[in-house]
């Protein structure tokens, strides 16, 4: 195999199909076309550096329909798996106690069933993540997960749960505040009589873009904050009501959060994770490449807030459950909508990316339109994800406007034509988000024709994708990470 990657040409595979007129020349038809060189300065596509092959379309115009008069704010609250017991997971004969995740005791048995028919050899271990050294590095992971302070933990010599502690003295089971932690080493120029920093709003997304990059996320978007936009952020958040005021200081209530009307601009940042543990996440849950990402990257957040408000103004953080993160990023131009629905599929990275990440400010900025890179189409042909779900909750077949299946988990209908994941019975399992076509390396040149390609035209997508299976680019057996040399935190900062 690693033969026929390093000796083939891209021509000679085009020859070898009989289509090197249908690829190449729609490869090139692919390219972005400007008309004048106001179209060429004002294009955002260079600000992420994205692939020659993404166009982009008309602001609030993504490649996915949308009803935009069908659309109303969401009260945030979406049905979940509840949660079982450990005395229900070990009545099960389910191992790992504490360890489980939102998966039933069936579901996980199920999932025992299929990682060890997909990977020979796999077993639960103790914790049903597998062996002992993947289940301690998940373990490890998850230290402050999602911006949560410690638990129960070794303090001194004595165990301090210091997340009550924080809480008995007023503050949140978090650190990642509404109005950012305002440290009083954080200073700001309007404070001593200086300026605030003054760009473009094109400098501005960019200067945004240099500080998430150094602090460890990856591309940013931008939109403006209309009544449109606002519709994709909850009505409320941890019970607090989300609300557009007249003042000229964001603040939070103990009944709500307060969003100053000056601050008119929707800031998007995306976080990559390891490509190589996703595609090996084995088990009842997702592995050390979600954890991971989970732990790291609130920090990230909150260390931009600080940054922001060095500069002199606002950032304001809904946090993960305060806003519809798939939307959001694809009407920005991180990505688009496919088949999985959760997961936006980026055109560098595909869907290894945890979440995407949404604040408020009063920064201007260049909005950034959604773009269209092929992926939409090629979900329509393609239902790798779907027919890897162990449950069958992926929505297979066309697009629709809407999934009955999910709408008991309080997901609305009829606002676009997609999929949507019927995320009520999801148990979050490894399985789906390693096996995406688009999350293939970009210095194999079989998938920069590919991608050229489906950008542009749908007619080779069946092909490509009975290609992707044949060539086995999705998940890969846990055991064999332990052998790689592995980037830093598992992602090639090469492209």
């Amino acid at each position: 195999m690693s033969n026929f990657h390093s000796t083939l040409s891209r021509r000679d595979f085009m020859k070898s199909l009989g289509v090197v007129g249908a690829g190449l020349g729609t490869m090139s038809a692919a390219a972005p076309v400007f008309h004048d060189l106001d179209e060429v300065t004002s294009s955002t596509l260079g600000i992420n550096k994205n692939p020659w092959w993404v166009k982009e379309r008309d602001f609030k115009n993504p490649t996915v329909p949308m009803d935009w008069p069908k659309i109303t704010r969401h009260a945030g609250t979406f049905k979940t798996l509840p949660r079982p017991t450990v005395a229900d997971f070990t009545k099960a004969g389910v191992v790992g106690g504490t360890s489980t995740d939102l998966e039933t005791p069936e579901m996980a048995l199920t999932l025992y069933d299929a990682m060890a028919k997909e990977f020979p050899g796999w077993t639960p271990g103790y914790a049903g993540m597998g062996d002992t050294r993947t289940t301690a590095l998940c373990n490890a992971s998850k230290f402050m997960m999602m911006g949560a302070w410690p638990g129960n933990m070794e303090m001194g010599g004595k165990r301090i749960n210091v997340q009550a502690a924080i809480m008995a003295a007023g503050g949140s089971p978090t650190f990642t505040p509404w109005l950012g932690p305002q440290l009083d080493t954080t200073t700001r120029p309007q404070d001593f009589g200086a300026p605030v920093w003054q760009g473009t709003p094109e400098e501005n997304l960019k200067t945004c873009r240099s500080a998430f990059r150094f602090f460890g996320g990856s591309d940013v978007g931008a939109l403006e904050l209309d009544d449109d936009i606002l519709k994709f952020f909850h009505s409320k958040i941890g019970g607090k009501d989300l609300v557009v005021e007249d003042v000229e200081e964001a603040y939070e209530t103990a009944t709500k959060m307060v969003i100053p009307r000056k601050c008119k601009w929707v800031l998007m940042w995306s976080a990559r994770q390891s490509l190589e543990g996703t595609r090996r996440q084995a088990g009842i849950t997702e592995n050390y490449a979600v954890w991971y990402s989970y732990s790291r990257l609130p920090k990230v957040g909150v260390q931009f807030q600080e940054f922001i408000r060095g500069l002199g103004y606002q950032a304001l953080n809904p946090g993960m459950k305060g806003y519809l993160t798939s939307p959001l990023a694809a009407f920005s131009g991180m990505g688009e909508h496919g088949r999985m629905s959760s997961p936006t599929i980026t055109p560098k990275y595909g869907v290894t990316n945890r979440a995407m990440w949404a604040m408020i400010t009063d920064l201007p900025l260049l909005p950034t339109p959604p773009i269209d890179f092929g992926a939409y189409k090629f979900c329509k042909t393609c239902g790798i994800c779907a027919d890897a779900c162990p449950f069958g909750l992926i929505q297979k077949g066309d697009p629709t406007w809407e999934n009955p299946a999910s709408a008991k988990s309080g997901i609305q209908q009829g606002t676009f034509e997609g999929w949507r994941t019927n995320t009520a019975d999801c148990p979050h399992c490894p399985t789906c988000q390693g096996t995406c076509p688009f999350n293939s390396k970009p210095d194999s040149f079989l998938h920069a024709v590919v991608k050229g390609t489906v950008a542009n035209t749908p007619l080779l997508n069946s092909f490509f994708t009975n290609m992707e299976k044949a060539m086995d680019y999705g998940r890969k057996d846990p055991e064999e990470w332990w052998d790689m040399d592995d980037f830093t935190y598992g992602i090639d900062t090469s492209y």
